[in-house]
């Protein structure tokens, strides 16, 4: 893999982490039932990458999704490995054939429809037999609404922004991607990250919102004592907003209805631990990938670049702003890590 792939792979990978996060917050009606924020990052990917590092880009899509949401040893898994598979496929296949025939809509709108029909084909065998009819409709309305929206913005961001153009015309300098800092590991460093990954497994299986508290209580501990930056005040506001999005869609036993809005058990819960699961998550990444800064071998190595620049992401977040939104993502491509 050249300098440009691994570099274009980092960049766009990070990008579908990070949309793959603001997705799993958003509440849905059905479980396999997906906006497709991280299909931007694919959808540009096309028109950049070769198919061999394009396929990569889209594997480290599916289990980023996976891992955020939790559903990587779940049959919910098979829909996101279905959804994604084929409509990577239809696109990057259109795209090729089409060429400049077809805009970042078209693709968009043709992705998500066949991604959504794959994945009622599995419904119709694995979950609701006969009756996935029933949800066919809207199901695929809803593609077609959503995919509008993330290819115009698509469209738009290709031809405003001065990184995708640069990238796109072969003027962007790369050079050299930067390593990590070197260092010497220790048995600590290399115990950090299967230690996260266990932390994680249990974070997402455990049914117990006392146990899943108390992992993401540990994750907080762990951070402070290995003195790595942290900030409390954005994963309030994150649990806020995850907690709210849920009870937009209420379920189980009415606690409270202040302006008439049911406040419910169920909703409550399934936010709280759904907010707890996703804070604990990225606290032990971020805790757990701090060693991979001192492992030999993995300074130079695509997943290192990416978590680097999914960092860079995730402090630049309050940079974005929604009247200058392609300038200032502009800003955070431009970053190096």
């Amino acid at each position: 893999m050249d300098t440009t792939d691994r570099y274009l792979i980092a960049r766009l990978g990070a990008l579908c982490f990070l949309f793959s996060t603001i997705e799993y917050m958003i509440p849905k009606p059905l479980p396999f039932l997906r906006i497709g924020l991280a299909n931007l990052p694919v959808m540009l990917a096309i028109t950049l990458l070769p198919l061999r590092s394009f396929s990569l880009l889209v594997l480290i899509k599916v289990l980023g999704q996976a891992l955020l949401g939790g559903t990587l040893f779940s049959w919910l898994f098979l829909f996101s490995l279905a959804g994604t598979l084929s409509s990577a496929a239809f696109m990057y296949s259109l795209k090729k054939l089409l060429r400049s025939r077809v805009s970042y809509i078209g693709l968009s709108v043709g992705g998500a429809f066949v991604s959504n029909a794959s994945q009622l084909v599995l419904a119709k065998y694995l979950v609701f037999g006969e009756s996935a009819r029933l949800v066919a409709p809207p199901f695929l309305f809803m593609g077609v609404i959503t995919g509008t929206i993330l290819g115009m913005f698509a469209n738009h961001f290709a031809a405003k922004s001065r990184w995708f153009t640069a990238v796109r015309d072969g003027t962007l300098t790369i050079g050299s991607l930067p390593e990590l800092p070197a260092g010497t590991s220790s048995g600590k460093d290399l115990i950090r990250i299967p230690a996260a990954l266990v932390l994680i497994l249990i974070l997402m299986f455990s049914p117990s919102l006392v146990v899943t508290a108390g992992i993401t209580l540990l994750s907080v501990v762990l951070l402070i004592v290995s003195t790595i930056r942290f900030r409390f005040v954005p994963p309030l506001l994150a649990v806020t907003g995850i907690v709210l999005f849920n009870l937009l869609v209420p379920f189980g036993r009415v606690l409270a209805e202040p302006f008439s809005l049911p406040i419910t058990e169920g909703a409550l819960l399934l936010g709280i631990k759904k907010a707890l699961v996703l804070e604990g998550m990225l606290f032990l990444s971020r805790w757990g990938l701090h060693g991979i800064r001192h492992v030999p071998g993995l300074r130079s190595r695509t997943m290192a670049d990416l978590f680097a620049f999914l960092e860079v992401l995730t402090d630049g977040r309050k940079k974005l702003d929604r009247k200058y939104l392609v300038e200032s993502m502009d800003a955070l491509m431009f970053e190096r890590v």
